[in-house]
């Protein structure tokens, strides 16, 4: 079942540690930045895209990248730490991100534009006549 959610990426300052975040609310990611504020451990936000989640892909994702967690102590949560590089040579977590979310965008264009030649009457073999033979 896919679900829209919020995928974030955070960055600890001065560290080369990183988080991700996966929420259906923006807010709670914030009060989650405000609070790593006050513990001194100053998260920033480098990477907030709305994408449809499913459970699968998410658990995949930490399970995916659970080699390169680096713990964090005395940080609630600090646990789901982990370094971005990854020294193997496979694709990273920006990759596998980079590589759902244009999935999904090709998906939704191919939809719109499916709808858009519905609406002015036209079919698949007028618009690849008129986009790639003339």
């Amino acid at each position: 079942m896919l679900d829209y959610r919020y995928v974030y990426l955070f960055k600890v300052r001065g560290k080369d540690l990183y988080k991700i975040g996966i929420s259906r609310d923006w807010r709670i990611r914030r009060i989650q930045v405000q609070d790593s504020e006050r513990m001194r451990l100053k998260l920033r936000i480098l990477l907030a895209v709305p994408l449809f989640f499913s459970e699968y892909f998410e658990k995949r994702l930490h399970k995916k990248f659970a080699k390169y967690r680096k713990p964090l102590k005395g940080v609630s949560g600090g646990t789901e730490f982990f370094e971005l590089r990854n020294y193997d040579g496979r694709v990273g977590l920006r990759g596998e991100l980079l590589k759902y979310f244009l999935l999904q965008l090709l998906v939704i264009t191919i939809i719109f534009l499916s709808i858009g030649l519905v609406l002015i009457g036209w079919s698949w073999e007028d618009y690849i006549k008129i986009m790639f033979i003339n």
